[in-house]
């Protein structure tokens, strides 16, 4: 018995369409994991149903999936005081405010030279 190779039959299935999803699935699941250090997945799922019905079976129909499940950057966080009107603030609502002023700049110096 002669079976196919699942990668001639790859190249064949949606005249090529799957491999190349594959590719290029396998390309940004690569990018994302280089990014992020952290891993994800390429799958391919096949499904294959009778072409007719009976036991007699000489015709199929194939469908298949190609979904990429790729690692995520961290979104990281961020906080913020909530003021009595429930409106978000970046300053602490009960915190008195410090009026900062420019700093003075020392007046120049004159240096006497020794001879």
């Amino acid at each position: 018995m002669s079976t196919q190779a699942f990668a001639a039959f790859l190249q064949d299935l949606r005249d090529g369409r799957a491999h190349s999803e594959l590719s290029a699935g396998l390309a940004e699941l690569l990018a994302a994991v280089k990014d992020t250090g952290k891993g994800g997945t390429v799958t391919l799922k096949v499904k294959v149903k009778p072409g007719a019905r009976g036991k007699d079976v000489d015709k199929v129909i194939i469908t298949d999936v190609v979904t990429v499940d790729a690692p995520k950057p961290e979104r990281g966080e961020d906080f913020f005081w909530v003021t009595e009107e429930n409106e978000l603030s970046r300053k602490h609502p009960r915190q008195q405010s410090l009026e900062l002023r420019e700093p003075v700049a020392p007046q120049p110096v004159q240096l006497k030279e020794v001879k």
